[in-house]
């Protein structure tokens, strides 16, 4: 049973989670050390994010720009990380990010994990960071593999009809009770724990759905966040759920 946030606290980690999607970032992933600083770089499991547009855009401003292709719920990342424990990242400085090693990706790219920000490249962010760190995994070592499979894992997991499917669509109007947007979401990850995440409007008093994690294997099966995430739930249990329509007419 996921227990409510007291408000204070719910603003607080919003406002965190808020700062590091600003710099395209997985809030969870700092350096992970190991006794005289040297760095821990192996990974357990993956985290694999989604997003919704339109409350990044509501978190962060105007710097955010929608681009009107996109229509659905995108990537944020695919993270290797540790058991209960800080990610590890930046773990090849070597590996630079060379977008011409995706250039066939580029339209999917586009659609699915777009660049959102306008003064940051997500793609590269994810790489230098997270994707270097997935060496040793076959199916993700390198540029393009990365990508690509963070490609395929938004197809095999499509946050945007698990809850279409259920009656659950962006809506200006009306809100969703939690346990409704949870359930559409949890019957369609085999009933597996996972976490989501809402940005809460101080001002309106309303919490906008944010991400979604799943916890993936090595061979990209579900696992049950709640045995590997150190994080909690960030929405309200107790509150409905606001999924607001995309904002495409501004500057």
């Amino acid at each position: 049973m996921r227990k409510s946030l007291p408000p204070l606290v719910v603003f607080f980690v919003a406002l965190f989670v808020y700062t590091e999607q600003k710099q395209g970032a997985n809030f969870t992933s700092k350096n992970a050390t190991l006794g005289q600083g040297s760095k821990d770089d192996h990974f357990d499991f993956m985290v694999y994010t989604q997003q919704w547009p339109e409350t990044f855009r509501l978190q962060t401003g105007p710097e955010v720009q929608i681009p009107e292709n996109v229509t659905g719920w995108t990537i944020h990342g695919l993270w290797p990380s540790q058991i209960k424990k800080e990610a590890p990242n930046f773990c090849n400085s070597s590996w630079t990010f060379n977008e011409s090693l995706i250039h066939d990706l580029g339209p999917q790219l586009s659609l699915y994990w777009p660049n959102m920000l306008k003064t940051n490249n997500l793609w590269a962010h994810e790489w230098t960071k997270h994707g270097t760190c997935g060496a040793p995994l076959a199916a993700i070592h390198g540029e393009h593999n990365y990508f690509a499979t963070g490609l395929r894992l938004n197809a095999k997991y499509n946050i945007t009809e698990m809850l279409a499917t259920n009656n659950i669509m962006p809506s200006a109007n009306k809100a969703y009770a939690y346990k409704d947007v949870e359930g559409a979401i949890r019957k369609n990850v085999n009933n597996m724990s996972f976490v989501m995440q809402c940005y809460w409007d101080k001002k309106a008093k309303k919490q906008y759905i944010s991400q979604v994690m799943l916890c993936l294997d090595k061979q990209f099966g579900l696992l049950e966040c709640d045995k590997y995430l150190s994080e909690g739930d960030l929405c309200w249990n107790t509150k409905t759920i606001q999924y607001p329509p995309f904002q495409y007419d501004y500057n």
